[in-house]
């Protein structure tokens, strides 16, 4: 995998891994403390309901009774009163008092904006099913608990009813109520037109026996119900009391909350913050360390292949570092022998025609320093002098080839018919092979004319063959062969294959066969440059050689050329 796929799969899976642990543990301490809260809020909303209806509504209720009237200055008195003396009002932080409808007539503090009490439909209706409806208060830490009180102004009075009124008894045992006819005439004598009545103003209670009636203008309150046969009247007053209590256990859930959360965060935060670090540590800087001490090991000279590397792609690329140092350092010994073994050719090659010249004009020296020169002498000095040439043109040929191994060559291409090239090397081994007891062996398959350089080829060629004989000192057999190596229908390159029954090259020296000056017939004269030259030709060419050979079991060079 790489290195930098791995290295973000391994931090997003942890990072994925510890937020998903936080959310886990975090949602079961938040679901934890909610139940908690709303246990609380139960038990606490229990509570707060007790002193509005036992404390409060009472109080309010005790003063209308006793002052038959809804004085909201008196009411206000009597709020504070309560604040201060009584405990259960400690958290109680304000109390507002309606009259009829939801608007503010009375409160615990003056100067207070809220002119309504804020109750919706489904909030009237829980009201009148359960009595009280309980909220949280947006902004504040406060929760509102809304109350109605019925605060009676008259004891209960009958009402006297014409014989006529009782003719729908039976219509009102069924629970029904005549308005528009019996008991709207009866209202009439007993409200006179001073009563405003709502649209529906009447709610019926107890099956059709208990109804109540509000003056809208007034916010009095009618309660009528049906008796022995007698239907009973009584006045009051009605409203809604809201009372607001301070609730400080959920301003300090909230804060501990909030603390827990940012604890938890800060916990994350470092968790993350190790992780990466053990995570940039182990991935890459420890790896890194290990390559820059392997680089200063190198300059020191101090290399090991025996060390063990992770495998991840700097651990590859530490091994591969660290092997390519090991064949750098290879490379340049063997170089460094090539080298010398390269130089001690050159003096070879140099050193005997140089012997032979200094010899020479030695001898001329003494020649020619006597008193009298005979004519024999003169022509032994020609001679001599002739020699001299001849071994001067070896030290031009010798550096001519020198220069040739450390540059390109220079190839004069022509297409040419490469069987008749190889039939023509081949024939001038024909005496030396049959000397040698060596039979060569020819086939050659229909190939297309070759762009080469006839002459260089040829010089390649006999190289190969030379060596191939000489590879046989008990004589043998030369394979010689000629191909086509096809990509698809178009023919790629042609093949020449020289294979030998000698005596083999040793695995050990094989990739050293194309040095220059490197050889393994001393005892026969060879200098090593047969080979070196070839293998220059060929890959001039765009070519390559490639050898097979095992001891005792000959040597094959297969040499392939493009077209």
């Amino acid at each position: 995998m790489r290195l930098q796929w791995k290295y973000s799969l391994v931090i997003n899976l942890s990072v994925i891994a510890i937020l998903v642990a936080f959310y886990f543990f975090d949602s079961i301490r938040v679901r934890n403390e909610m139940n908690a809260l709303h246990a609380l809020g139960a038990e606490r909303g229990a509570e707060l309901r007790k002193i509005a209806e036992n404390t409060i509504l009472n109080a309010v209720v005790r003063e209308i009774e006793t002052t038959k009237a809804f004085n909201a200055q008196h009411l206000d008195q009597v709020l504070n009163a309560l604040k201060r003396e009584h405990p259960d009002m400690r958290d109680v932080l304000n109390i507002h008092i309606s009259l009829s409808d939801t608007r503010i007539r009375s409160s615990l503090l003056a100067g207070e904006d809220a002119v309504v009490i804020n109750l919706d439909s489904p909030d009237l209706e829980q009201i009148e099913a359960k009595g009280a409806t309980i909220h949280a208060v947006e902004g504040q830490n406060a929760t509102a608990i809304v109350i109605k009180y019925i605060a009676p102004l008259t004891a209960p009075e009958p009402i006297e009813l014409e014989p006529s009124d009782f003719a729908y008894e039976q219509i009102l045992d069924e629970g029904m109520l005549p308005l528009d006819d019996v008991w709207y005439d009866a209202w009439w004598r007993v409200f006179s037109e001073d009563v405003y009545m709502p649209e529906e103003p009447v709610i019926s209670q107890e099956k059709g026996r208990h109804w109540r009636v509000t003056d809208q203008e007034t916010g009095n309150l009618y309660n009528l119900w049906k008796q022995d046969g007698v239907l009973w009247i009584q006045r009051s007053l009605t409203g809604y009391i809201q009372v607001l209590f301070d609730v400080p256990y959920i301003d300090r859930s909230i804060r501990n909350s909030l603390l827990m959360h940012a604890i938890l965060i800060v916990i994350v935060g470092a968790l993350l913050v190790i992780l990466i670090d053990l995570t940039t540590n182990h991935l890459i800087m420890k790896p890194l360390e290990r390559m820059t001490r392997i680089i200063q090991s190198a300059e020191s000279g101090d290399l090991s292949l025996d060390q063990t590397y992770s495998s991840d792609e700097i651990g590859r690329a530490t091994h591969n570092l660290v092997r390519m140092l090991w064949q750098l350092r290879d490379s340049h010994s063997k170089r460094i022998d090539a080298l010398g073994q390269f130089a001690a050719g050159v003096a070879h090659e140099i050193r005997n025609p140089l012997n032979s010249i200094g010899m020479t004009a030695q001898y001329l020296k003494s020649v020619f320093s006597q008193q009298k020169v005979s004519k024999d002498n003169i022509e032994e000095a020609k001679e001599l002098l002739e020699i001299v040439d001849n071994k001067i043109q070896e030290l031009k040929q010798t550096s001519e080839q020198f220069l040739t191994l450390n540059r390109p060559r220079k190839l004069n291409i022509k297409s040419v018919d490469l069987n008749t090239l190889v039939e023509q090397v081949l024939s001038e081994f024909a005496l030396i092979a049959e000397e040698a007891k060596v039979q060569i062996i020819r086939s050659y398959e229909n190939l297309p004319d070759v762009p080469l350089d006839a002459t260089l080829m040829r010089q390649t060629l006999f190289n190969f063959v030379q060596n191939s004989i000489q590879a046989m000192p008990k004589g043998g057999s030369i394979y010689v062969s000629t191909s086509e190596e096809k990509a698809g229908t178009e023919v790629e390159q042609v093949v020449i294959e020289i294979r030998d029954t000698g005596i083999g090259i040793a695995e050990e020296i094989q990739e050293r066969i194309y040095d220059a000056y490197f050889t393994t017939k001393d005892a026969t004269g060879g200098i090593g440059l047969g080979l070196a030259i070839s293998h220059q030709v060929i890959t001039a060419h765009g070519g390559k050689v490639e050898v097979r050979s095992k001891m005792g079991m000959g040597t094959a060079f297969k040499i392939s050329l493009p077209l």
